[in-house]
């Protein structure tokens, strides 16, 4: 007992003791704005009815998306661009195949184009040859391939899973409608 009086007039902070049955009854229940408090596999009716899944429905509300139909020829733009364009292209993720643009680079002539390219852009033909769900090297080969001073790149302006999914026009339409 007497180092702690030492300590308390030497104006040391002590700890505050914890004894009783509520002691951090508040920190148990307080909410946390940064993650749910109840896991998505954990979630009870007890849980939905006292409001404790908010956060966690919250969190996994898929974003809307606007469907964009890959059937309609105003979906698609193309761009008569000289070498060296300046994109940079990525492979889609899964096994869908095909490229899209994931940058615009400053020094070649897609920047300073007169309908810029936007990340996500995906490229569906080179000139009049149908690139579309190859691999990442078949396509770049075919537009380093290409002869002459410009090359005309078709992109489609959406998401994948409507370009690729079952909503995927033919390649009859390609052909009679974009090339």
């Amino acid at each position: 007992m007497v180092p702690l009086l030492i300590a308390a007039s030497l104006g040391f902070r002590l700890p505050a003791v914890r004894m009783g049955l509520f002691d951090g009854a508040k920190e148990a229940f307080s909410t946390n704005a940064e993650k749910p408090l109840v896991a998505a596999d954990r979630v009870t009716p007890f849980d939905k009815w006292l409001g404790l899944d908010k956060a966690l429905v919250e969190a996994e509300r898929p974003e809307q998306v606007t469907f964009i139909d890959p059937n309609k020829p105003e979906n698609y733009l193309s761009l008569e661009l000289s070498k060296p364009m300046g994109i940079a292209f990525i492979e889609n993720e899964g096994d869908c195949g095909g490229i899209c643009v994931e940058g615009v680079l400053e020094e070649g002539s897609a920047s300073s184009s007169s309908v810029p390219l936007q990340e996500g852009d995906q490229l569906v033909a080179v000139n009049s040859v149908l690139v579309l769900g190859n691999d990442f090297d078949s396509a770049l080969d075919t537009i380093k391939n290409t002869e002459g001073e410009t090359v005309k790149l078709t992109f489609f302006r959406g998401p994948t899973s409507f370009l690729y999914g079952p909503t995927a026009p033919s390649a009859e339409w390609y052909a009679s409608v974009l090339l």
